[in-house]
C-alpha cells in the first residue's frame, strides 16, 4: 500500500513538473473566490490558468471576474487567444515582455477583434513593452478565410472612458485601433492613446470613426500596407451623426505607410453634423507614405460641416509624392490652417505635378478655400509648381490666405498670398465659367429619327451610378446584356437597375448579380428615350451590347469610369456657341490620356497624363447645326490608369459608342 502511494505521489510530482516544463499554469481557486466576493481589487490573470496552446477562456474569465485590475503576467511562451471582450471600470495590465497572440486558425467572422468593447465605460489597456498581435498574412489566404479589413486588435465603439498606453498592437487584419461609433452615431468620448505604437497592420494603424474629447499623444503609426486607405492614421467619420469633435494629436511619428500618413476623410459629414474640430501638433510623417497628409471634407449639396481642421508644428517629409492634398474645404464649412509647417521632400525625381494639390469632389457646390497657411516652408529639390489645382466641380476658389517659403537649390522665395498671387500660383480653369447643361430638364430625341443602332459595344466601365439612355419606338422590345464587374478586392452587392420611361414612370426594376453578366430587357410602351440606372456601390457596371442605340450620360454633373480607352462621340447641339468637355484622374497618380477630334475627323486638342482637371473650348461663330465631334481616351504614360472623368459642359453629358444614333435636345428644350 505505502509502495503504490509512494507510486502516486511520484506521478503527481512528474505532472507537476511536465506542467511547469510546458508553461502550463494551475487554476487558484481561493484567490477567484476572494476576487469575485471583492475583496481582491487587483488580480492575477494566471489564478484562472495559463495553457500555452490557448488561454482564451482563461484571459476571458478574469475579465469578467470585476476585479477592479486584471495583471496579465509574463509567461514563457505568449497567452494565445481567439477573441475577447472588455469590461466596465477595469485596467487591464500586461507585464513588460508580454506578448498577447491570436491564435491560429481563429478570427473567421469578418469583423472579429482581438480585443473589442461596445458601449463600455472605464476601460484601460496598459501595457510598457507588451505587444498584442495578430495574424495579418493567415487572414490573407482566401481558401481559409473571407477577404475582410475589419479584423482589429482594439475595437471599441460607442465607449466612455477609453486609455490604451504603452503597447505595441502589430498585424492586424484590419486596424490597430478602430474607434467606432455606437447606436445613433454615439461617439467615443474621453480616450487617450499615449505611447503606442501600431506596427504593420492591414488597413490602418489607428481608424477615429467618431469620437469626442481625443487624445493620440507620443505614437509611432508605422508599416500600414495591405488595403486601402492603408493609413498610418484615418479620421472617417461613416455618417452625418457621427463627429470628429475636440480631438488632438501630438508628438507622433508616422512612417512609411503604404497609403496616406495623416488621411481626415470627412465627406460623409454635412451641414447638421456637429462641428469638426481637430488639432495636429509637433507630428512628423517621413519615408516612404504615399501622401503625407489628406484632408477630404463636405461641400456637397447638403450643405458643409463647419469647423476647423489644424496642422501646427508638423514636418511633413515625402519622398517624390504631394505633401498635402485638401478637398473641398469651404470658408462656410470646414476651415483648415496650417501654422508653421515645412514640407519636405529629399527625392530627386516625383511623379507628382506639385507640393500641394488643391482639389474638389465633383458634388461640390461650395467655393473652395477656407485655407490659411501661416509660415509653411515647402522644401523641395524638383522644379514643379507648389500650387496644382484639380477643380472637377468647377467652384470658385476663395479664401487662400497666408505665407509660403519656397526652398529650392539653396534659394528662398517668399509668397505672401494675396489674389494676385494666387493668380499666378493657382491658374483657374476657365471652362468651369460654362454653365452645366441640366440633362434631367432637357427633353431628348435621336439626330436620326429612324435610326436603331445596336450590337456590341465598346468597353466601358462605370463607377458607381451608371445612366445609359435608349430610344425606342413602342412596341418595340429592347435587349440588353450588363456586366458587374468588381474594383480592387473588396466585396460587392448585385448591381441594382431601374428602367424609367420617357414619361418619368418606373417600367421595370432587376438586379445584375456581383461579378456576373445578365440579361435586362423590357418592351417599349411609348415611343421615346428610356433611361436605364444602375446603382454598383464602389463598384463598376458595363453594358455589353445593347439591340438599339446605347449611350452613356451624366445627369449633373461627369461620367466616373474605370479603366476605360476607346473612342466616345458626342453632340454639339445647335445653338450652342460655346462648350467644353473636360477630364481628370481621381487622384494625383490616376491619370488618363485624352485627344479631341472635331467634325471631319481632324485632331483639335491632345493632352498626355492629364489628373488635375483639363479643358478643350469648342467656340463656334456658326451654331445653326448639330456637329458630331469625339474623343479617344487612353492609357497615361505617367502613373496608373483606374479612376478617370469625363464632363461637358455648355451641352448635355451624352457619350455614345456611335456617331449614328445620338440624342439631341429638342427644340422646346432649347
Amino acid at each position: 500500500m505505502r509502495m503504490q502511494s509512494l507510486r502516486v505521489a511520484g506521478g503527481v510530482a512528474c505532472w507537476l513538473l511536465a506542467s511547469a516544463a510546458i508553461g502550463r499554469a494551475a487554476t487558484n481557486p481561493q484567490a477567484i473566490e476572494e476576487v469575485r466576493a471583492g475583496k481582491r481589487p487587483v488580480a492575477q490573470a494566471s489564478w484562472w490558468g495559463f495553457d500555452p496552446a490557448e488561454s482564451t477562456a482563461a484571459l476571458q474569465a478574469a475579465i469578467d471576474s470585476g476585479a477592479k485590475k486584471v495583471v496579465v503576467e509574463k509567461m514563457p511562451s505568449p497567452w494565445i487567444v481567439d477573441k475577447l471582450r472588455l469590461a466596465d471600470d477595469q485596467e487591464l495590465f500586461f507585464e513588460r515582455g508580454v506578448e498577447v497572440l491570436a491564435k491560429k486558425g481563429g478570427f473567421h467572422g469578418t469583423s472579429d477583434s482581438l480585443f473589442s468593447a461596445a458601449g463600455k465605460r472605464n476601460i484601460r489597456l496598459i501595457g510598457p513593452g507588451a505587444v498584442l498581435r495578430m495574424r495579418r498574412a493567415d487572414y490573407d489566404h482566401k481558401a481559409d478565410y473571407k477577404h475582410a479589413e475589419w479584423r482589429h486588435v482594439i475595437n471599441p465603439h460607442g465607449c466612455t472612458g477609453v486609455t490604451i498606453e504603452g503597447l505595441t498592437l502589430a498585424e492586424s487584419g484590419g486596424d490597430g485601433i478602430y474607434l467606432g461609433a455606437g447606436p445613433g452615431g454615439k461617439p467615443c468620448k474621453d480616450v487617450i492613446i499615449r505611447d503606442v505604437v501600431c506596427d504593420r497592420n492591414y488597413r490602418q494603424g489607428i481608424s477615429v470613426i467618431s469620437a469626442e474629447n481625443l487624445l493620440i499623444d507620443r505614437c509611432t503609426l508605422k508599416d500600414t500596407a495591405g488595403t486601402p486607405p492603408a493609413a498610418g492614421i484615418d479620421f472617417e467619420p461613416n455618417s452625418p451623426k457621427e463627429r470628429l469633435t475636440n480631438c488632438v494629436m501630438r508628438d507622433c511619428v508616422i512612417e512609411n505607410n503604404q497609403g496616406y500618413a495623416l488621411h481626415v476623410y470627412a465627406p460623409n459629414l454635412d451641414g447638421e453634423t456637429h462641428p469638426t474640430s481637430l488639432r495636429v501638433e509637433n507630428c512628423v510623417t517621413r519615408g516612404a507614405n504615399a501622401r503625407s497628409v489628406s484632408v477630404v471634407v463636405s461641400g456637397g449639396p447638403k450643405g458643409a460641416t463647419p469647423g476647423l481642421i489644424e496642422l501646427v508644428n508638423c514636418r511633413f517629409e515625402d519622398i517624390g509624392t504631394t505633401a498635402i492634398t485638401v478637398c473641398s474645404t469651404s470658408p462656410r464649412g470646414t476651415r483648415l490652417r496650417m501654422v508653421n509647417c515645412t514640407l519636405a521632400d529629399p527625392a530627386e525625381q516625383s511623379k507628382a505635378a506639385a507640393s500641394i494639390l488643391l482639389q474638389t469632389r465633383p458634388d461640390t457646390v461650395e467655393p473652395l478655400g477656407g485655407i490659411e497657411l501661416a509660415g509653411v516652408t515647402v522644401r523641395d529639390r524638383i522644379d514643379r509648381p507648389i500650387f496644382k489645382l484639380n477643380d472637377p466641380a468647377g467652384v470658385p476658389l476663395v479664401d487662400v490666405t497666408g505665407h509660403v517659403t519656397l526652398e529650392r537649390n539653396g534659394k528662398k522665395t517668399e509668397f505672401n498670398l494675396d489674389e494676385a498671387t494666387l493668380a499666378q500660383l493657382i491658374p483657374v480653369d476657365k471652362a468651369t465659367h460654362i454653365a452645366r447643361w441640366p440633362l434631367g430638364k432637357t427633353p431628348l430625341a435621336p439626330v436620326q429619327a429612324n435610326a436603331t443602332v445596336g450590337g456590341k459595344l465598346s468597353p466601358a466601365r462605370l463607377r458607381g451610378e451608371a445612366l445609359f439612355l435608349i430610344p425606342a419606338r413602342q412596341g418595340e422590345t429592347v435587349a440588353m446584356q450588363l456586366a458587374s464587374q468588381a474594383v480592387g478586392r473588396y466585396n460587392g452587392k448585385p448591381v441594382e437597375v431601374r428602367i424609367i420611361s420617357p414619361a418619368g414612370k418606373a417600367v421595370k426594376r432587376c438586379k445584375v448579380e456581383f461579378q456576373q453578366e445578365g440579361p435586362v430587357d423590357f418592351t417599349a410602351a411609348e415611343t421615346g428615350v428610356y433611361r436605364v440606372e444602375c446603382q454598383a456601390g464602389s463598384h463598376t457596371t458595363r453594358i455589353v451590347s445593347c439591340s438599339h442605340a446605347a449611350m452613356i450620360a451624366g445627369e449633373a454633373g461627369p461620367v466616373r469610369l474605370l479603366a476605360t480607352t476607346g473612342e466616345f462621340y458626342f453632340l454639339v447641339p445647335a445653338g450652342v456657341h460655346r462648350c467644353a468637355v473636360r477630364f481628370w484622374g481621381e487622384g494625383d497618380l490616376e491619370r488618363v490620356s485624352a485627344a479631341v477630334f472635331d467634325p471631319t475627323g481632324k485632331q483639335a486638342w491632345k493632352q498626355d497624363d492629364i489628373s488635375a482637371a483639363q479643358s478643350f473650348q469648342i467656340e463656334r461663330g456658326d451654331a445653326s447645326q448639330d456637329e458630331v465631334w469625339r474623343f479617344k481616351l487612353s492609357r497615361p504614360k505617367v502613373g496608373v490608369m483606374e479612376d478617370h472623368c469625363v464632363e461637358m459642359r455648355g451641352m448635355p453629358v451624352i457619350l455614345g459608342f456611335r456617331p449614328d444614333g445620338l440624342l439631341t435636345p429638342t427644340k422646346a428644350a432649347q
